[in-house]
């Protein structure tokens, strides 16, 4: 029997490492896998050695109060890996905590892999020194990256992105509405404050507010997303507060709600890469401590904060961040997309076109790298 480690952080994670998971289990049933991950994992048959929530902390203020906590959780991990002795471990984004556990297993002579390279393209290019170090293969998601690592000598690969693959380039908004129990024909607006708690805390009530101003222009629905027990608690104690009748509140199911949505507010992250694929307009909204964003604007090397604008390299997605984010910007920019026939359908083509361009066999093509290393 092959073990494989597999480390992922926040519910993104969780959800390529699954479907990486069922893809691998159906090439070769000699397979088991330990190692870290969230609902989804666990339902491929991973026993998660601790909650992987505690990765998903975000932001330098959040890190900084909760050092202890990752680097004694980091440090055990490390060690009941090496006592395990996987065959492969297998690294799902999450660089800041993964990285350091790759280079552990490497010297210890475990084959390691990395799937999701960091955003080298967009700030701190010079992490790819150290990823070179750390790992014996990336897997990148996005055709532009083997490039950047091929000038190092570093081994990378192009292997397209699962959910490009998972996500049909016609999906069926019928059927999602259906299984939402949405039978409305209003338009429906998704709030998707984000699976973070530091999302959570700065999106929420702005985009509560804004729906509350689109609630006295028209007549619409809302559906609003909650990754996980902990953010729908919140956010079932935030809609008492605003009292928004024509709100649903959806746990989970996070695809249903994008597909079923005529449009989004989106908190910036994979959130907005899964709207493109699914061909959404959206708004996307991001804010921080002031020092966070003082230093995202140091180092990041693209203008653009979106993954569609970035990949695109085009400011096709509006983006309203930090100071100039307020619920009247919010509710005036999602009032004018819905309004706006031509650019909906200039939306539609573009997401199109950069839905075929990461469309490939993505976890046949991770199998074929891992084979070697598999008994």
């Amino acid at each position: 029997m092959s073990k494989i480690a597999i480390v992922a952080g926040e519910a993104s994670g969780d959800l390529i490492a699954s479907q990486l998971m069922q893809d691998l289990k159906r090439y070769n049933k000699n397979i088991s896998f330990i190692g870290v991950g969230g609902p989804k994992m666990e339902r491929q048959g991973l026993n998660s050695f601790f909650e992987f929530s505690i990765l998903s902390i975000m932001g330098v203020v959040d890190v900084i109060k909760n050092i202890r906590t990752l680097l004694s959780a980091r440090k055990k991990l490390i060690a009941y890996l090496l006592e395990e002795k996987p065959s492969i471990f297998i690294g799902i984004d999450a660089p800041d905590f993964n990285l350091y556990v790759e280079k552990k297993l490497k010297a210890n002579g475990v084959r390691v892999f990395h799937l999701v390279s960091p955003s080298v393209w967009a700030w701190r290019k010079n992490r790819i020194h150290y990823i070179k170090k750390v790992m014996h293969h990336l897997f990148c998601v996005f055709p532009h990256e083997p490039e950047i690592y091929g000038d190092i000598n570093h081994s990378a690969s192009f292997v397209g992105h699962s959910l490009a693959a998972k996500i049909p380039l016609n999906p069926n908004v019928k059927n999602s509405r259906k299984l939402l129990k949405i039978q409305s024909k209003r338009k429906i607006i998704g709030l998707m404050p984000g699976s973070r708690q530091h999302e959570v805390r700065y999106l929420l009530d702005v985009m509560l507010e804004a729906a509350k101003l689109i609630n006295m222009k028209i007549d619409c629905e809302f559906l609003i997303s909650a990754s996980n027990t902990l953010n729908s608690e919140k956010i079932k104690t935030a809609l008492k507060t605003y009292q928004i009748k024509n709100i649903k509140l959806i746990i989970g199911r996070s695809h249903d709600l994008i597909n079923a949505s005529d449009i989004l507010i989106c908190a910036s992250g994979t959130t907005t890469l899964e709207a493109a694929l699914f061909k959404k307009p959206m708004v996307v909204t991001y804010k921080a401590t002031w020092i966070e964003f003082q230093l995202y604007k140091l180092l990041r090397l693209t203008k653009f904060i979106s993954l569609p604008n970035i990949l695109l390299n085009n400011d096709i997605v509006p983006e309203i961040l930090q100071d100039k984010l307020s619920p009247q910007i919010l509710a005036d920019k999602s009032l004018e997309i819905i309004q706006d026939d031509e650019y909906r359908t200039k939306i539609k083509n573009e997401f199109t076109i950069l839905h075929r361009s990461l469309r490939r066999d993505t976890s046949r093509l991770i199998y074929k790298e891992l084979k070697p290393f598999l008994k």
